[in-house]
Parts: structure tokens; C-alpha cells; sequence
């Protein structure tokens, strides 16, 4: 991890961020194959998709969890429009304590 767990909300990110690695990964193993025909030329194209959107996730996860530091307003506006955020952050916690506070 680049930096330590100290709670829910860091658990969150550093979630994103794996994911992100994950998905960088994955290009570039796909990258490396060379594209010699169509099916792979569609999986570089399929796995940068996949990149992007795992970027933009890390993006608003980021903004979102900030926001939950700082600006509670404006955290209680992002779950309002986009309630699968404090799923995520309530899913962070449970794995949180469990993965972490557990050890």
C-alpha cells in the first residue's frame, strides 16, 4: 500500500487505487502479447476502456472522500445523488475492521 490504513475512508482509496494498478496490469500484460489480429486488437481496446473507467472511479472516490473529510454538505449532496457511495464507504468499514483492526 502507498500509504497506512488508518481507517475506513483509507481503506476506501486504497481500494480504488488497487484496482486502478489492476487494471493498468492488465494492459499492459495485453500490450505486451503484440496485436497481431482483430481479438487482440479488441481486448487492448476492451482493457483501456476498462482503465479509464477504474481511473474515473479512483477520480470521484477521491473527491468523495474528501468531501467526507471536509465538506460534509457537500459529501451528504454526492450520496444523495449517488447513494452507492456510502454503500461503499459502509462496505470499506466492514472490511476495514475486519481485514485490518482485526490482525
Amino acid at each position: 500500500m502507498k500509504n497506512p490504513i488508518k481507517d475506513e475512508i483509507d481503506f476506501l482509496i486504497a481500494q480504488a487505487q488497487t484496482e486502478t494498478d489492476i487494471a493498468k496490469e492488465i494492459v499492459e500484460s495485453i500490450r505486451g502479447k503484440g496485436i497481431d489480429d482483430d481479438k487482440k486488437y479488441y481486448e487492448e481496446k476492451l482493457s483501456l476502456k476498462m482503465l479509464e473507467f477504474f481511473k474515473e472511479e479512483e477520480k470521484v472516490i477521491s473527491l468523495y472522500t474528501e468531501a467526507k473529510k471536509n465538506y460534509p454538505i457537500l459529501a451528504d449532496l454526492m450520496e444523495n445523488k449517488r447513494p452507492y457511495l456510502k454503500e461503499m464507504l459502509a462496505e470499506a468499514k466492514r472490511l476495514y475492521e475486519k481485514n485490518i483492526l482485526d490482525k
